[in-house]
């Protein structure tokens, strides 16, 4: 019989997504490698069983003398029904592979490099702005992702997304506060989601999200007094403060912009109304010139604008060849004005280009 251990500890995520994997298991057509369902065993195996000393937990062992297997990813893979596959064949596996091995290479440093430092597991060597940065950096292409995906790889929990949301157990649980989850919307929204699924529940049970306060398990006992803090310690914490702060606001506003490429909602445009007919009013003997000295329509009226000018031409006799000389023989005092038109191709038949170009020509001769 195969046996799974893994580690005791509420925190261990790596030996939480090989239990996970196990349920996804027993729920499914059985394990990936064809085996039977392990046993869960929460000590480490003994050192004289294993081939290589000692195995990282979580870790496989198909039988006395079988296949061993150690670490979460490759423990995971066996352990699930579909393996890398999921569902929609070899597309779905290579998006699986690509948020497994983001998860690993990725999420797990930074989730780890904020976090730990916050339980007093490890000295807070870097600014805490920057260890926040690295693990927004991290965030964002799932909260890119995921903005218009329920899941990572198709639409049902997979490899992927056990990778990726036991990765993020601690942050979620110690660290990201509700103004650091509604920054990264989409990504809570998905890790609730998956959280909630019976096979999670069955390993985690209720997941609680950090509210802001530290857990009194994590608080500083008295055993252990802080010491008094100097001036330049305190103002070197408030700078930090400042900062952090600063980076949050930063955070929130680039997250309530349009992402790149997402097109501007239009203005609603107005609704045009018609002015109806507009007319020139203004009284204008027959062949007196037309007042133009007053403010035009906004919008153009024929019935306005030609009003009263053909009257005027006509008594200016601009229709009249003889125009500026008593009769058609007399000389014109202003030299002769010539402007040749083309003749007709070699078919001999006009067409359109006479049509325009001729008539726009004779109209300006005229």
């Amino acid at each position: 019989m195969s046996t799974l251990y893994v580690s005791p500890h509420p925190d261990a995520f790596p030996s939480l997504r090989a239990l996970i994997a196990a349920r996804y298991g027993e729920a499914g057509e059985g394990p990936g490698w064809g085996g039977a369902h392990p046993r869960i065993c929460l000590q480490p195996p003994p050192t004289s069983r294993t081939p290589f000393p000692p195995p990282r937990l979580p870790a496989l062992e198909q039988g006395p003398g079988g296949l061993w297997v150690w670490g979460a990813t490759a423990v995971a893979q066996l352990l699930w029904p579909a393996g890398l596959g999921g569902p929609g064949g070899s597309r779905a596996a290579v998006l699986v592979q690509q948020w497994v091995s983001y998860a690993d290479t990725e999420l797990i440093p930074a989730a780890c490099g904020a976090t730990l430092p916050a339980l007093g597991l490890r000295s807070s060597a870097q600014d805490p702005q920057a260890v926040l940065g690295a693990l927004g950096r991290a965030l964002s292409p799932l909260e890119e992702w995921l903005r218009l995906h329920t899941y990572l790889a198709g639409e049902a929990p997979t490899l992927a997304d056990l990778a990726a949301v036991t990765a993020l157990l601690l942050p979620f649980r110690y660290v990201l506060d509700p103004p650091a989850r509604r920054i990264w919307n989409n990504v809570t929204r998905w890790f609730v989601t998956c959280v909630r699924q019976p096979e999670f529940r069955a390993v985690l049970g209720e997941v609680v999200l950090y509210s802001g306060a530290r857990p009194l398990s994590h608080q500083p006992g008295p055993e252990a007094p802080a010491l008094p803090k100097t001036a330049a310690q305190l103002k070197k914490e408030a700078k930090k403060r400042e900062k952090l702060e600063k980076f949050q606001q930063k955070q929130k506003i680039q997250q309530q912009q349009p992402p790149p490429g997402e097109k501007k909602p239009k203005p609603e445009k107005r609704e045009k109304r018609d002015p109806g007919v507009i007319t020139y009013d203004l009284p204008t003997p027959p062949g007196e010139k037309k007042d133009v000295s007053g403010p035009m329509p906004d919008s153009y009226s024929p019935r306005y604008v030609e009003a009263a000018w053909y009257p005027w031409w006509e008594q200016q006799g601009f229709f009249k060849p003889e125009y500026g000389r008593p009769n058609v023989s007399a000389a014109n005092p202003r030299g002769v004005f010539m402007m040749c038109i083309p003749p007709p191709n070699v078919t001999g038949s006009l067409h359109l280009g006479h049509a325009l170009t001729n008539a726009i020509q004779d109209s300006l001769t005229r």
